[in-house]
């Protein structure tokens, strides 16, 4: 007949999610321009690679992890800090699936208490206490913040940046014209178990390595005492009787 059909076939396969999944071959006999495939990755899966001809959805994180790496080696190298390459590593690693503003925060607390450390304390009263208030409030933000952090890394889902898909788990792309088989576009995952695993050893390793950071901020927070109270007037001087 004539004007414009749609034609909807379904069927079920044997195979499931593994970790490359692959859109089945399907040939249509016959020449097709303008395809949609989409890929649908069940909730409990933890994308990390998608691929296949044409325009279709990018997975950033990888690019993100590269450059952190970078920083994270250039601050271990640096006199900015004292935390070593390695612990700025593993602390951004874990925090890098769901939160980038928390790591920079606690670089400025470290960085900050090591700027204290290393610089005398200020003469005036009143100038020492707006300083403890400042260190104060910014080392209790940024150590909420990453101990707050550990919850949403063990329950939620990874966060791996993927543009151009409608959903964390429907990627869709686009081929312009075929000469007979649908595009197979395919997906890298593995089971989200890992991804909680590796949450769970983190959030261990997080806990000791808290303590060292928190008792060396201590020792510098106290170094010159805890607050200064302004000094007191001198009494007036006694007045001197007068002689007759």
């Amino acid at each position: 007949m004539p004007g414009s059909h749609t034609w909807t076939i379904n069927w079920r396969s044997a195979s499931g999610a593994a970790v490359v999944t692959r859109a089945p071959a399907v040939a249509l006999s016959a020449p097709a321009s303008n395809l949609h495939v989409v890929v649908r990755v069940p909730d409990s899966r933890w994308v990390l690679f998608a691929f296949s001809p044409g325009v279709g959805p990018a997975i950033l994180y990888w690019g993100e992890l590269l450059v952190f790496i970078a920083v994270a080696w250039l601050i271990g190298r640096s006199r900015l800090t004292p935390l070593p390459a390695r612990d700025w590593l593993l602390l951004g690693i874990g925090l890098s699936t769901f939160s980038w503003s928390v790591f920079g925060l606690f670089v400025l607390f470290i960085a900050l208490f090591q700027w204290r450390a290393r610089s005398g304390p200020p003469a005036d009263s009143e100038r020492f206490n707006l300083i403890q208030i400042g260190l104060g409030v910014l080392a209790a933000a940024a150590i909420l913040a990453v101990v707050a952090a550990v919850p949403g890394g063990l329950l939620a889902r990874p966060d791996m940046r993927i543009a151009g898909a409608a959903d964390y788990g429907v990627l869709e792309w686009f081929v312009d014209q075929t000469r007979d088989a649908l595009p197979r576009p395919g997906v890298i995952s593995v089971s989200l178990w890992w991804y909680k695993i590796a949450m769970l050893a983190w959030a261990l390793w997080l806990s000791f390595a808290l303590t060292r950071w928190l008792k060396w901020a201590w020792e510098v927070f106290a170094r010159d005492g805890l607050w200064r109270s302004r000094p007191s007037a001198p009494p007036p001087a006694p007045s001197v009787p007068e002689t007759r």
